[in-house]
């Protein structure tokens, strides 16, 4: 991401914003700050709030708060195998604490993803089953 700004991405261009309003978007996403994105804009809070309520800097921001939420999302998935290796290597660690945290933590997780399945699959069962009883000429009793 050479020569862009923090929280700027190559897809998410503002349209209909002054070149401040653009740095007040991206240091917004970045930092949550109106005070600081004023800073970096050159303007005062106060315009950075009023700016806020204007429809076309709220979607600049939100697109570019979309944007960078899904940038964020795909970092964390794709840290995911080097998080679980490091978790599998901690089950050989010197320290019984180590070895018990890195199992407790395995053991956590595994058991979410099993219920997250099995909610998953009940939903589809109860979608199944709903749609049977909506057939025609069918009389549940």
């Amino acid at each position: 991401m050479t020569g862009q700004r923090p929280g700027e991405s190559a897809n998410v261009r503002p349209v209909n914003l002054t070149p401040a309003q653009e740095t007040a978007v991206l240091v917004l996403v970045a930092t949550g700050s109106t005070s600081e994105a004023a800073t970096a804009a050159g303007v005062t809070d106060r315009s950075v709030r009023r700016w806020l309520s204007s429809d076309d800097f709220r979607a600049a921001y939100r697109a570019a708060s979309r944007t960078a939420a899904g940038e964020a999302l795909s970092r964390l998935l794709s840290a995911q195998n080097r998080a679980v290796e490091t978790l599998v290597g901690c089950l050989t660690a010197q320290s019984p604490a180590t070895r018990v945290r890195a199992a407790r933590a395995l053991l956590e997780v595994g058991a979410r993803a099993v219920d997250d399945d099995l909610d998953q699959r009940i939903d589809e069962l109860e979608q199944e089953v709903a749609a049977w009883r909506d057939r025609p000429g069918l009389h549940v009793v």
